[in-house]
Parts: C-alpha cells; sequence; structure tokens
C-alpha cells in the first residue's frame, strides 16, 4: 500500500474587512466592529501547487457597498503568494470553498489553474437567497473563466489528490466544501466560511451569513470528527504566511463557553 503523502499548508492573506462580529458568529456581540482577514490556503507537495480561496480583489466595490474593506501591498495576491516563492502562474489548482466574492475574485489570476467546486454551488450561486445575493459578483466567470475550467463535483469526500479531499460543509451556503490536508501535524481542514471561530466549535455557534443553522451547526461537528487542525479564513488569530501550529480543534464544552450568556437550567 502505498503511503499518503504529506503536504505543506501555509496561510495566505488575501484582504481586510471591518465587520460586526455579530456577523460572523450567529447573534454574538452584536455593535462590536473588529478586523476580519481573508485568508487561503497554499498547499504544497509532490510537486503540486494548490491554493484554496482567492481573496478579495476589489475592495472599493466592497467598501461601497457592503463594509470598508482594503488589501495592503502584502495582501496583493501576487505578492503575498511571492512570499512563499510562488507565482499566480505555478498554481495547478484552485478549489473554492464557495463562490462569494472574498473567497473567489481572484480565480482569473491563475491562468494555467484547474479549478475545483461543488455542483450545489455552482447552480445556487445563479439564484442565492436575498441576503446573499450581493456577496456573488460572477467573479468565477470573468475574462477568459468559463465553466469549462471548473470540475463541478457532486460527490461528498472527493480525492482531489492522494492526501487533499474535499468535504461537502454546507450552512453558510447550500454548496459549501471545505479542504481536508494530510500535514507533518495531522488532518488540517481549512474551512472556508463553515467556522471563522473557536467558539464555532467550543461553544457550537453556527456562523453568521448562512442559509441553514441546523446545517452549520452539523458541518461543524463533521470537520470535528474528520480532522485534526483548523485554517479557518477569518480566524482572527492567525497569522500571515503561518505554516505550521494551526489550531487544534477544541472539544465541545458542557453548557454554554460563551461569556456573559445565561447558564441553562439544571433541571
Amino acid at each position: 500500500m502505498n503511503p499518503i503523502p504529506t503536504y505543506k499548508v501555509t496561510a495566505i492573506d488575501l484582504g481586510t474587512m471591518q465587520i460586526d462580529q455579530a456577523n460572523m458568529l450567529y447573534e454574538y456581540n452584536y455593535g462590536q466592529k473588529l478586523e476580519f482577514h481573508a485568508f487561503s490556503a497554499a498547499i504544497e507537495g509532490g510537486g503540486v501547487k494548490i491554493l484554496v480561496d482567492t481573496g478579495i480583489k476589489d475592495p472599493k466595490w466592497v467598501s461601497e457597498v457592503m463594509i470598508p474593506t482594503w488589501i495592503d501591498k502584502e495582501q496583493e495576491v501576487e505578492r503575498a503568494l511571492g512570499e512563499i516563492g510562488w507565482k499566480c502562474s505555478d498554481v495547478d489548482i484552485v478549489i473554492n470553498t464557495h463562490l462569494h466574492h472574498d473567497h473567489c475574485a481572484n480565480n482569473i489570476r491563475f491562468p494555467n489553474a484547474e479549478f475545483y467546486i461543488q455542483a450545489v454551488e455552482w447552480d445556487y450561486c445563479a439564484n442565492p437567497i436575498f441576503t446573499q445575493q450581493i456577496l456573488y459578483r460572477n467573479y468565477w466567470l470573468t475574462g477568459e473563466l468559463t465553466r469549462w475550467q471548473y470540475h463541478i463535483i457532486s460527490d461528498d469526500y472527493h480525492d482531489v489528490l492522494p492526501g487533499v479531499r474535499l468535504m461537502q460543509t454546507p450552512g453558510h451556503t447550500p454548496g459549501h466544501q471545505a479542504v481536508l490536508v494530510n500535514t507533518a501535524e495531522g488532518t488540517l481542514c481549512a474551512t472556508g466560511d463553515s467556522a471563522n471561530d473557536m467558539l464555532n466549535f467550543s461553544a457550537g455557534l453556527a456562523p453568521a451569513g448562512h442559509t441553514s443553522v441546523p446545517a452549520a451547526l452539523a458541518s461543524l461537528e463533521k470537520i470535528r470528527a474528520g480532522a485534526d487542525r483548523l485554517l479557518m479564513s477569518h480566524d482572527r488569530n492567525l497569522t500571515r504566511w503561518q505554516d505550521s501550529a494551526f489550531p487544534l480543534i477544541p472539544a465541545r464544552a458542557a453548557g454554554p463557553a460563551v461569556p456573559g450568556w445565561p447558564n441553562p437550567p439544571t433541571s
């Protein structure tokens, strides 16, 4: 039996947004404006380069229609990847966890890549619910990108390569997917927006901006069962170009673990 390859994973910072925390963690800490970064996961091993999500492209547009957003020099996609010795043309595979603007806007910058997306997400983005319509801007079909550059996946636990597996994690969108990666530190999950804070796991809080709370909570437990460590796209504790010691998935706390929330009745 051939051993499963291990991969190096690096967090790539591709933009900053100022968001009310309640818009990231469902019904938590209303009114607290915080900075959240748009992280991608650069995966390298066996001569293959894979990027999970491609970040923000037009911060001016995002700032005008949604929330304050900016990209500094080190967050420009070519420069951010250059810090780990990559060029955009080197990337073999792009995996989009979903097609919201901050996860696919730079797809066009990867001319030699094959793209992977879930079929449910591909269909949903044509007619999203009203609250998510603004988040889709058709970046995945701009310039020379056509539907024929995309592998549209219908099965769960789809292996892109040995040691790189797609896992359906609906909730934030119906067709959201996460990526499981075999690393030297265990199985890492690049979560996209299926998780963005440790409170998702320790307190059972769903991410905000979802299409289904039950589906989002089920996806958190699916990640907990299938992975050891997390690279969350909007984790405020993640650092640029971090390539090891990603956080371990915490066990679910008994009772509420959210500061200031009342304890449940004991009987």
